[in-house]
């Protein structure tokens, strides 16, 4: 005796259930995913003998990788007529070349040394950080991610108001 659903019940095998969530939220996360895991993974990942510069090149690296060939690729994929998901890239550089990714080397380098002397300015204020608060250490992943986020919020609205402008000039 099988029961047919109706239109009214929840589908638990749907696959739309993603769809629900806006894009910006979903390339959210996303990024900050991919920056948690490439910190502790680049960071914590490498033993004691390395010092700081060499932890920053390892993560510099790694995030490269990560953002240029899981994190532009996902964002890429999601885009469609309907959602313009493009505007969440930190560069318009041709895929297929090399100077992709060399922009977005550029790109993390820069977001790298603005969250690097933004969190040793918190933390020599004397405020608290997430690995403060739980392990007594003054960085963690999450705390590295939500800066970086954050920061990358700022770059994606300075190229939206440039490229605003640039196209007002354009017309004119």
């Amino acid at each position: 005796m099988s029961k047919k659903s109706t239109n009214n019940e929840l589908n638990p095998y749907d696959i739309d259930r993603l769809a629900k969530i806006s894009p910006k939220v979903k390339i959210s996360v996303l990024k900050f995913w991919i920056v948690g895991a490439s910190f502790y993974f680049g960071v914590y990942g490498l033993p004691l003998r390395f010092g700081f510069l060499d932890r920053m090149v390892v993560l510099w690296l790694i995030l490269v990788l990560m953002f240029e060939y899981v994190g532009f690729t996902i964002i890429y994929w999601m885009h469609n007529e309907d959602v313009n998901t493009k505007k969440y890239l930190p560069h318009e550089v041709n895929r297929k070349s090399i100077l992709c990714i060399l922009a977005t080397g550029l790109y993390v380098l820069i977001i790298m040394i603005l969250v690097h002397f933004f969190i040793d300015t918190w933390v020599k204020i004397g405020l608290p950080t997430f690995g403060k608060i739980s392990s007594e250490s003054g960085i963690d992943p999450i705390t590295y991610g939500l800066v970086f986020l954050f920061f990358d919020y700022l770059w994606i609205k300075a190229r939206y108001i440039i490229k605003k402008l640039k196209n007002k000039g354009l017309q004119k």
